[in-house]
This record gives structure tokens, C-alpha cells and sequence, in this order.
């Protein structure tokens, strides 16, 4: 499907040849002939209504009806709420209990929404699917003091995410299927009893039911991407060897599969994994770091990239291609006091979501909120 978060982090290739192998990262936009795609910039705004409250939103996931799922905040409350933006109009969606949040992080073609929330007082938060104005409970499977949350749903109602048995226990990869009976995935071969842990997380899913995230394998504690299909997970390498880290957010139909991995210097890279090989997709001149968040049937890939090493700025951007480009330069009407961030979605026709940045650089005030680029013509 389209993009997905959230905890980063590792691989020795378990039968993938070269899948260690980084190829030259791709070359930034200002340094090709080919003109790049522009966009035009969409404020999906705010939950707020007071004016000169508490301000933010972001968008985490969009179809190509251009429905958005994610969050933000209500009023002065600095708590998140999850939403579904259709036509320029922000819809809050419930939370189980009422005084509780909730966050939204995927959508499908049907407009069904995956994430979590509240259920009780006193309850750790739960996964939630979102239907036809109906929210549903997922559940953990595990009864009470246990927690779950969702993070993708496909176009078959399949829903992945991970669960916890109890509060500050390991997180586990689980699924969903449609009518709610929930899988474990398992780990690469490791355990761990650690408090506040990954032994693994599901961060998307296809409509081919195969998943990605991240997850512990038995050489170490470095948690390495996988890659999840027909009840057998597969560690899919990094970019610097075993002892490193790697997660994947976001895989097609085409199995190609995008994340963050450590390189041998331990500095963090955006990867492309296909047919066995992942490669590093490059960052923006300056930058040391970078992330890959979400990828479409066309291949393109969204996400963000340091911009410098000095201070915490990051821009997002668009690997078409070997072609990289900060899509803060492409928008014809992006206003002056707004800085794209993140890009954490991207879907078949080119249509890309995220979300700002406040004061990450000089003169970039804006509240951070959630925005769309649409492909100009």
C-alpha cells in the first residue's frame, strides 16, 4: 500500500544475495538535465478552532481518491486526533472513549482507516479500523492491560500493526485479517524481555498480504527490515553489514520495498530493496541523513533528507527514478514562512502528502500542518 511508521531500526541477509550491497546513491535534482515535475501546494489545515491555540496536524497517508488519513490537535489541546480529509474538508474521527485521542496513520482505496485509540481510562490504547462512519475496536488478543496499534490497512481489509501484553513490554508484529482475527508475525529469530523493546513492528501491507516493518533477528540486538509473506519472514540486509539497523515503512505490488538503514558509518540512509538488493537512495547536498517513507506502483519514493549537519532541518523529497529532488524547490505556490518537512506518502498518480515544519530554519514560521502536493500538468 502507501507508507507507514514508526520505530526505526537491522540485517545478515538470510539467503538474499548482495542484499548488503549499496550502489552510488542517486543524484540530486539541482545536478541532472531533466526538468522536474512541479506541484501545487494544498493547506490540509487544522482540528483547531480557537484562534491562537495550539496549533499542528500531518498527514500520513493518501489514496487516489485523495483522501488523507492523520492527525492533529483540537482547540488548545495539545493531545492528537485522528482525521480523514475529503475536498478540502478535515473530518475528526471518534475516538472509543470519548475524552481519550487517537491517531490515524493509513488509508485504503474504500476510505477505510487504520490506527489507534483510547478504549477505557485506564486501558493502553487499542488499534482501531475505521468503516463506513463506524469505529471499530481490534483488539490484542491478550485481555486486559495489554496494547495494541494499527498502522496500514490494504485494499482487502487486511490490517497490520503490532500489539504489547502489557504496559512497557516488547512490541510484536501482528495482523489483522477482515474480519478482525489477529496473527502474530514473529520475530528473524531473536527474543527479548527488555522493557519498552521491539522484538518487531508491522509498519504496511500490499494487497498481496505481504508485510514489512522491522523485527529482532537471533545474531544481535540490532533490529533488522523484513519482509513478511505466506507465514515466512525474511530479514532483508542493511547498508553497513549485520551489526547495524534497519526498518522498512512501505512496500507495492511490485515488492519493492522502501525504509532507513545504517550504513558501515552508522549514519542513517533511505534505501530501495528489489529483487534482493537493497540500495541507498542518496540525501541532499549537505545532509547527512535520510529516510524513505512511502512508494507507489510507479516506483517513485517520498521521504525526507537532512539538510545539513549543523542543525536539525530536514526537507522532504522525491527519489524519481535517479533523480532526487527537494520538493521544497518544485511548488509554484509554496508560501514563504512554509517548509515542507516530510513526505510520508506518495500514491499512483504522483499526488504526495506530509507535513511542515515549524521554525526548523530561519524564517519558516508557519504552524506545522499537514499538506498535499498535487502534480501540475
Amino acid at each position: 500500500m502507501m507508507r507507514r511508521r514508526r520505530v526505526l531500526l537491522s540485517v545478515a541477509a538470510a539467503g538474499l544475495t548482495a542484499s548488503t550491497l549499496a550502489v552510488p546513491p542517486a543524484v540530486a535534482e539541482s545536478e541532472t538535465s531533466a526538468a522536474p515535475t512541479t506541484y501545487t501546494y494544498v493547506n490540509l489545515g487544522w482540528l483547531a478552532t480557537t484562534p491562537g491555540g495550539i496549533r499542528w496536524s500531518e498527514a500520513q497517508d493518501v489514496n487516489t481518491a485523495r483522501q488523507v488519513a492523520g492527525h492533529g490537535n483540537n482547540e488548545r489541546d495539545p493531545a492528537s486526533y485522528a482525521f480523514r480529509w475529503q475536498d478540502g474538508q478535515l473530518t475528526r474521527i471518534p475516538a472509543i472513549y470519548a475524552p481519550g485521542n487517537n491517531s490515524a496513520f493509513g488509508i485504503n482505496e474504500a476510505g477505510h482507516v487504520a490506527g489507534h485509540t483510547h478504549t477505557s481510562f485506564t486501558e493502553p490504547a487499542h488499534a482501531f479500523v475505521y468503516r463506513d462512519g463506524t469505529v471499530t475496536d481490534l483488539g490484542t488478543g491478550w485481555g486486559y492491560g495489554s496494547g495494541s496499534a494499527a498502522t496500514d490497512i490494504n485494499n482487502k481489509g487486511v490490517v497490520v500493526g503490532h500489539r504489547v501484553k502489557q504496559q512497557g513490554a516488547p512490541h510484536r508484529a501482528v495482523l489483522w485479517n477482515r474480519n478482525g482475527k489477529i496473527r502474530e508475525l514473529g520475530t528473524l529469530g531473536g527474543s527479548t524481555d527488555r522493557p519498552f523493546s521491539t522484538a518487531s513492528l508491522a509498519n504496511a501491507v500490499n494487497d498481496r498480504n505481504q508485510v514489512v516493518g522491522t523485527a529482532l533477528p537471533s545474531t544481535g540486538e540490532e533490529t533488522h527490515a523484513f519482509l513478511w509473506q505466506n507465514g515466512v519472514m525474511t530479514d532483508l540486509g542493511t547498508l553497513g553489514g549485520a551489526a547495524v539497523r534497519s526498518e522498512a515503512f512501505d512496500i507495492n505490488e511490485k515488492t519493492q520495498i522502501v525504509g532507513i538503514s545504517m550504513d558501515a558509518e552508522r549514519r542513517f540512509r533511505a534505501f530501495l530493496w528489489e529483487n534482493g538488493v537493497m540500495r541507498q537512495l542518496g540525501t541532499l547536498p549537505g545532509g547527512n541523513g535520510s529516510t524513505a517513507r512511502g512508494i507507489n506502483e510507479a516506483g517513485q519514493v517520498v521521504g525526507y533528507s537532512r539538510t545539513t549537519d549543523t542543525y536539525y532541518g530536514q526537507h522532504a523529497v522525491l527519489w524519481d527514478g535517479d533523480q532526487m529532488t527537494d520538493l521544497n524547490t518544485v511548488v509554484t505556490n509554496l508560501p514563504g514562512d512554509v517548509a515542507l518537512e516530510t513526505a510520508e506518502a506518495i500514491n499512483d498518480q504522483g499526488v504526495i502528502v506530509g507535513k511542515t515544519c515549524y521554525y526548523c530554519e530561519p524564517g519558516k514560521t508557519a504552524d506545522e500542518h499537514a499538506y498535499m502536493l498535487i502534480p501540475n500538468p
